[in-house]
């Protein structure tokens, strides 16, 4: 039996000379939610794109439901992994809609149309993160806001097991990414497998998750989010001045967010 949806271990990966990833191993259970933090620069999005298989590592090995990556066909990983990157440039003007049914893209038969069921999960996903409104809009036209939601239902169409994000909050208002962290928390409880960076604590501290946190490559902490997330781990990343409410700083970036 398989206990784990992400193995890594001994990871490390270099963009030419310059050593990014230094020997991390990490094991991320099924249907939990990980969050990947650190400051600029530390390799939370190498790391991201290591596990995708879109950068191949100098050294270690990462293993998806207890496959290696670099053994997996790029279709069976499209219908095992999907991923909402950071930022989202389209060379083509699509609509909306013609850009969140790309979602379904690996599991298109041979006629390469989309089939009613197809359509019905396109659907539901639309309707849970209220984007039918905006269908027919281009998506380069899109404020960084709407292209992040709409990123991440594509993703959903997807219907991966593991989901795998970069900053989907970071244009998000604050009720919006109270909105998006109660979808988040419905859908490892529904069995998926949540994989995401972060600049803010608050958000793995309001969820029931693990946390990672990286410093120049290498990983500092990793374990169960509060638990770790305590000052002395936040001064080292972020500095003094980034303090848990009621520590020993005035000044905080840490405040309640509650989840209903």
């Amino acid at each position: 039996m398989i206990k784990q949806s992400i193995h890594i271990e001994d990871l490390c990966f270099a963009y030419d000379s310059e050593m990014v990833l230094k020997h991390l191993s990490i094991d991320i259970a099924p249907n939990t939610i990980c969050f990947i933090m650190g400051n600029n620069g530390s390799g939370k999005t190498t790391l991201l794109k290591n596990i995708l298989g879109l950068l191949m590592p100098q050294q270690g090995t990462i293993e998806i439901f207890g496959k290696k990556v670099i053994d997996i066909d790029k279709q069976t990983l499209s219908r095992l992994v999907s991923y909402v990157p950071q930022a989202i440039h389209l060379s083509t003007d699509f609509s909306v809609i013609d850009y969140i049914s790309m979602g379904r893209t690996p599991y298109l038969g041979l006629s390469n149309e989309l089939t009613d069921e197809d359509y019905l999960i396109i659907e539901k996903i639309s309707s849970v993160l209220e984007i039918m409104e905006i269908f027919n809009l281009p998506f380069n036209k899109l404020s960084g806001g709407q292209k992040q939601v709409v990123a991440v239902a594509r993703s959903l169409i997807q219907d991966t097991p593991v989901v795998i994000m970069d900053e989907p909050m970071s244009a998000l208002d604050i009720g919006k990414q109270v909105e998006m962290l109660k979808m988040l928390r419905d859908l490892a409880e529904a069995g998926k497998t949540i994989i995401l960076t972060t600049h803010n604590p608050n958000h793995a501290l309001v969820l029931e998750s693990n946390s990672c946190f990286l410093k120049q490559g290498e990983m500092v902490a990793f374990g169960q989010s509060s638990n770790i997330i305590q000052n002395e781990l936040l001064h080292e990343i972020y500095g003094d001045y980034v303090s848990l409410n009621g520590g020993e700083k005035e000044s905080s970036i840490v405040f309640n967010l509650e989840l209903k």
